[in-house]
């Protein structure tokens, strides 16, 4: 739209600028022919009636013409005079003196010692003569470059302006787009309160009653979901809490009584199974709380070494090496509670699926702070990186080994909250290396 604006205005003032240009120098050419033909005839004139009354001194005629400026060349008889040094018979165009030879008047531009001239041609019959008179036009010539000059910066302004409205004219139609587009990213990002607005725009009223429409029902669709998730969690807590007391008791009672391998088998297959499902419903349990928004942050002053040391010690995980870099920063406010759940997820991710955590990093910018582990595994393939962030996701080589499939859904989703991400990508020691990276401060 900023190029069509500043086109169109090209265009006209380049239309107005040459029509501008042509007119005024018609009207100024003809004013000039006009002006120096009077001048002629006046001059003309003067010079034949001194001629008249004396013949013979042609020079002194000539010098009675209020010539100014001007050059004369004049013919009595067979003679030629001049009023101008190298001013002579051979300056006067031909067909000019032709034209007058004729007995008839005549204009011709040309030139008089590389100077535009415009030649006037008389004939003067009553004294057997024909008089010719140069007007210079270099006057005429600068005014006319000015004037072009002037007109180019005039369209050349005129185009800027264009393009200046152009680009505002782009600015408020686009606007409700973009103000559309950032409202959409909010949504896609988890905003579902946030809603479009028309401001009055009837063209746009129909796009976003649907739009927000749209979202309406998608939040309560989604509420609908995590509410049943919850409630089928919290459900199913106290059948796991009874079903657990009841092995124990069995497993109690089996102990005290010899019986055979396959039962005890039987026991801890069935221990295994009920503790992975009492994990499942724990995850469930934890999501639904972070979907409905009802575990808000509790951010406190905290220092990223001692937090990341004091979760490899309750996690008993006090052999995997911590390495602090230089960029690491040296205060952070977080969520302590979060991150350390983060962080403990991932690093349970690392030792159900990665062979143990090797290594975690710690690091920095300016403006964030990042925690990195690595693993002994045979990494995470580019196609599945995505993948096993979603819910129940699990990549093509732990297919064969217990999990649930969200804890790294789980690490999303406190990250979001904290306005952090997370992603995967190789480690220097070989296997995966899984980095979050954190706000040092809170938006």
């Amino acid at each position: 739209m900023t190029l069509v604006f500043a086109g169109l205005a090209l265009v006209i003032s380049a239309g107005l600028a040459i029509f501008s240009y042509e007119l005024t120098r018609s009207y100024l050419l003809d004013r000039r022919d006009s002006t120096a033909r009077q001048e002629a005839f006046v001059n003309a004139r003067a010079v034949r009636d001194a001629l008249q009354v004396n013949r013979l001194d042609v020079r002194v005629a000539l010098a009675q013409a209020r010539t100014g400026s001007n050059s004369v060349v004049m013919r009595v008889g067979r003679q030629w005079f001049g009023t101008s040094v190298g001013v002579s018979r051979a300056e006067v165009p031909g067909s000019l003196r032709r034209l007058v030879a004729a007995g008839e008047a005549g204009t011709q531009n040309t030139e008089l010692a590389s100077v535009p001239q415009v030649a006037v041609g008389l004939p003067l019959p009553a004294v057997d003569g024909s008089y010719f008179e140069f007007t210079p036009n270099r006057d005429l010539d600068q005014t006319l470059i000015l004037l072009a000059r002037a007109l180019v910066v005039a369209a050349a302004l005129v185009t800027a302006v264009g393009a200046v409205i152009g680009w505002y004219a782009a600015g408020r139609v686009l606007r409700p787009v973009r103000r559309m587009a950032a409202i959409a990213g909010g949504i896609r990002e988890g905003a579902l309160e946030e809603r479009l607005d028309a401001e009055g725009d009837s063209d746009l009223e129909p796009l976003v009653d649907s739009f927000n429409a749209m979202v309406a029902g998608l939040r309560r669709r989604i509420e609908r979901e995590a509410q049943f998730a919850s409630d089928v969690s919290h459900e199913l807590r106290t059948p796991l809490a009874t079903m657990g007391a009841a092995l124990k008791i069995a497993r109690r009672r089996q102990a005290a009584v010899a019986t055979d391998t396959a039962t005890v088998t039987a026991f801890d297959v069935l221990d295994g199974e009920l503790q992975k499902f009492t994990r499942l419903v724990v995850d469930l349990l934890e999501i639904s709380r972070l979907d409905a928004g009802a575990d808000a942050p509790q951010r406190v002053e905290a220092m990223p070494e001692a937090l990341v040391r004091g979760v490899l010690q309750s996690t008993q995980r006090e052999h995997v090496s911590l390495e602090i870099e230089p960029s690491a920063p040296s205060r952070v406010f977080v969520d302590q509670r979060r991150i350390a759940q983060v962080l403990t997820n991932l690093l349970a991710n690392a030792d159900a699926y990665g062979g143990g955590a090797r290594s975690v990093v710690v690091g920095g910018t300016a403006t964030t702070w990042l925690v990195a582990v690595d693993d002994a595994g045979p990494g995470v393939p580019v196609e599945e990186r995505e993948h096993v962030f979603h819910r129940f996701g699990r990549g093509s080589s732990s297919e064969s080994k217990p999990g649930t499939g969200l804890g790294l859904a789980l690490v999303v989703e406190h990250l979001r909250l904290e306005g952090g991400r997370v992603w995967v990508t190789e480690s220097p020691q070989g296997g995966a290396r899984f980095v979050i990276e954190i706000p040092r401060r809170p938006a």
